[in-house]
């Protein structure tokens, strides 16, 4: 894909939220299903059906003449980044791209997960479908526990990497008297040989699960450092108890998440599929844990909000931490001429309501406030989504 490719990580997705133009941003988002081989799958058309839109508005001459040119002559130049989005042969399952018309500047990104398939012309870059990217696909570990030692990976975005190996070497030179030929004794009595081996086999599990149980410090220091929320542990039950435990006892909060299954064996693909549905039920569970947070933590006096006009107060006073969202709730109001947002029956002290601009979406300013202010910003699925339903879908966790 053509432009400057964007990698989803908060510093990018900050520097994204903060662009403006007051003549307009595209914003591009499509889902390519590489099962579609037909000559003009869904996605295309959608996304095609809303530039028709974006164009249509344009020509009609919403906001000026001069706008209305500018707009259609930078469509013009984008069609071939446009056709890379859209393009089935090019990798990524989801894709974006974010362009001002005012400039030459074009960001694109891909990600191993669906996004959505629409086109948004509007003075910022629009974010829900890449909120809700953050949301579900956030990065998480896999620890692919085996004789052999520990396979670490990293699942990003449906995307999986080898991080390293840590593996379990045995010194058996003192052995080997362990490992004398089989004795032969007396019909249908125990053999010492045997005895032997099963002595051998114990020891060095024993020794296994002491190298584990000493891989738990630098297995959180991994964890640390590339940010995983939680972490799914698979192999032998018995093994993977021993990891298990350095995790939980991590002052970090995150979800362990217990396959027994030996996977250290399957490809990288095989492994993300396989965690795959697992971390994202422990991701939904992580959303509903922290709706209830916010709620409780309001409820008991503490350093939160629920409700639109409470968290929109944090917001014009720069003290959300975490926005925890509805994703699918439509929240209405207006704008000040400060630039704060307020719901609809609210005014700002001294203020008339025909000084108030429209607002049609508050969800989608509150998503980009959060992102530019180095907020959290959760989009919660619907099953989470029900905890909130009595405070507007919306609550914060404050910095103060």
């Amino acid at each position: 894909m053509g432009g400057m490719s964007v990698t989803i990580d908060p510093t990018s997705v900050r520097d994204l939220a903060a662009i403006r133009d007051d003549i307009g941003v595209l914003t591009v988002y499509a889902t390519a299903d590489p099962r579609d081989k037909s000559a003009s799958p869904a996605w295309r058309l959608a996304v095609g059906h809303a530039l028709g839109a974006v164009r249509s508005r344009a020509a009609a001459g919403d906001g000026g003449k001069d706008r209305a040119n500018a707009v259609l002559a930078r469509l013009d130049r984008l069609q071939p980044e446009i056709e890379s989005v859209l393009d089935s042969a090019e990798s990524g399952v989801g894709r974006a791209l974010f362009a001002p018309v005012s400039t030459d500047e074009v960001h694109t990104l891909t990600v191993q997960m669906p996004l959505d398939d629409c086109a948004v012309l509007q003075s910022r870059p629009y974010l829900r479908p890449l909120a809700g990217a953050l949301t579900l696909g956030a990065p998480a570990g896999v620890l692919a526990v085996s004789h052999e030692g520990v396979r670490v990976i990293d699942l990003r975005f449906g995307v999986a990497s080898e991080v390293t190996r840590l593996s379990f070497q045995l010194d058996t030179d003192d052995w080997r008297n362990m490992r004398a030929p089989a004795a032969t004794g007396q019909a249908g009595s125990p053999s010492r040989g045997a005895n032997a081996f099963d002595r051998f086999d114990r020891r060095v599990e024993d020794n296994l699960l002491r190298y584990l149980s000493s891989l738990r410090p630098r297995i959180g220091e991994i964890a640390d450092e590339y940010g995983w929320r939680s972490v799914a542990v698979t192999g032998d039950a018995r093994l993977i108890d021993a990891v298990r435990k350095g995790l939980a006892s991590s002052p970090a909060r995150r979800d362990v998440v217990l396959l027994d299954r030996v996977a250290e064996s399957l490809s990288l693909t095989e492994i993300a599929a396989l965690v795959r549905p697992e971390l994202e039920e422990a991701r939904r569970r992580r959303c509903r844990a922290l709706a209830e947070q916010a709620r409780e933590t309001t409820r008991s006096g503490g350093a939160g909000t629920t409700g639109l006009s409470d968290t929109l107060g944090a917001f014009r006073e720069n003290r959300v931490a975490h926005l925890v969202l509805d994703g699918m709730r439509e929240l209405r109001g207006h704008r000040a001429p400060d630039g704060g947002y307020y719901p609809h029956g609210e005014l700002p002290p001294g203020q008339s309501h025909d000084a108030m601009a429209e607002e049609p979406d508050l969800g989608e300013r509150m998503i980009e406030l959060g992102f530019t202010s180095g907020a959290e910003v959760t989009l919660l699925p619907p099953e989470a989504a029900a905890v909130l339903a009595e405070e507007d879908g919306v609550a914060a966790l404050l910095r103060w």
